[in-house]
């Protein structure tokens, strides 16, 4: 294979796997994408008239930016044979690398551009955007990348700490004082920065190819868990805890018979694997949150959460082993099963929803949990049941 077009031939094959799953979620789930978008947009404008001017709308901003860069994957389409077959040709891989590198610098600044244009109006505030600003953006992405392909030269966890807190507070700073006009104390905190990377970097010249298989893994892991929420992605590795104070709650609540099997195995994944059980516990706050500040609208939102939080927790009925189907249960008392999981999932989201609602303001009339209480059902038994068992087979055909 011809080292020159290696770095091609590898971003060609990612593009290709990709493409091939967001066709098929943009072919199904286009008209979802544009009403979460309109009333996203609808609510964030809602939203911007209700924060107080004395709010330091900088310092939320650089927050912001400082949450989307410090995410960061260096992409290097690393695989694990690779270790074995180009680690002796590591010294002919500069100009691979550096392409890596080039490549993750333009996908962040894409990132922070988008951000900057979705929220321009919160910036136009405070803040007067020209060329100026986008360079020195440009200057902290660069520096984000150089400050995450450090970190493979990290020898612990200490160290490990302390570049997280300075690349942390580095981009943070510099953020901030830009969006506050002191240029000065940027530029300054850029250079800094710089001259350190730069003496870092040509200190530390052999690559550790370990972290660079994580990495890419990491990378490659999170856009599989965001595919999975539209559909099956088979062989997909997930994390989990035993969260054993939940399971003990389950164990008595879900009552000791056949019939409640496949209850009991669906609301244990459900607690048991991290995406899913912090997807729904961040959409609750979302709920939660936009219940306070727009408590008279609040409650449209909260449909949406709803029905957010249903269609991504489908892909969950595919999580359960092969296994565990040979249990003598039919399968439409399986999909019985994950309907009636959803439908109690969904119920207690929406209580604590409007519970919030109720404790912050009167406006939580009582027609409000009619509506939401029909709504769940409908769109449990209506909506997800026509998807249940056929959202994963997408691909698998």
């Amino acid at each position: 294979m011809d080292i020159k077009s290696l770095w091609g031939l590898r971003v060609q094959e990612f593009y290709r796997k990709m493409f091939r799953y967001y066709s098929i979620i943009g072919a199904n789930v286009v008209y979802f994408f544009l009403i979460i978008g309109s009333i996203f947009i609808y609510y964030f404008n809602l939203f911007l008239q209700w924060i107080p001017p004395q709010i330091p709308v900088e310092g939320i901003l650089s927050l912001f930016v400082t949450f989307i860069l410090i995410q960061t994957k260096v992409r290097t389409f690393i695989k694990r044979a690779d270790i074995v077959f180009l680690l002796p040709l590591e010294w002919k891989l500069k100009p691979y690398f550096i392409k890596s590198l080039v490549y993750s610098f333009v996908i962040d600044v894409i990132k922070l551009l988008s951000f900057i244009t979705v929220f321009l109006s919160l910036f136009l505030k405070t803040i007067y955007l020209d060329f100026s600003i986008l360079f020195f953006i440009v200057g902290i992405v660069a520096h984000n990348i150089l400050m995450k392909w450090d970190e493979q030269w990290l020898e612990n966890h200490v160290q490990f700490v302390l570049h997280r807190l300075n690349r942390f507070f580095s981009i943070y700073l510099m953020c901030y004082y830009l969006f506050k006009n002191d240029w000065i104390f940027a530029f300054v905190l850029m250079i800094v920065n710089f001259v350190y990377l730069i003496y870092f970097i040509e200190k530390n010249r052999i690559l550790n190819w370990q972290w660079l298989i994580e990495e890419e893994e990491s990378a490659l892991l999170k856009n599989f868990k965001f595919i999975n929420f539209f559909m099956d992605v088979p062989n997909l590795k997930r994390s989990f805890r035993n969260r054993r104070l939940l399971t003990m709650i389950l164990k008595r609540c879900i009552p000791y018979s056949q019939s409640s099997t496949f209850v009991y195995l669906y609301s244990h994944l459900f607690v048991r694997y991290n995406d899913y059980f912090y997807l729904y516990l961040r959409l609750t706050v979302i709920g939660m949150l936009v219940s306070y500040a727009m408590p008279t609208n609040g409650w449209i939102f909260n449909l949406l959460i709803l029905f957010m939080t249903g269609f991504q927790l489908i892909p969950l009925q595919h999580e359960i082993k092969q296994s565990a189907l040979i249990y003598p249960i039919s399968e439409s008392q399986r999909n019985d099963s994950f309907l009636k999981f959803v439908l109690f999932v969904l119920y207690a989201q929406f209580f604590i929803l409007y519970f919030a609602m109720f404790i912050h303001t009167s406006t939580a009339k009582i027609y409000y949990l009619v509506i939401g209480s029909l709504f769940v059902y409908i769109f449990v038994y209506f909506f997800i049941s026509k998807r249940v068992n056929i959202s994963g087979s997408v691909l698998k055909e």
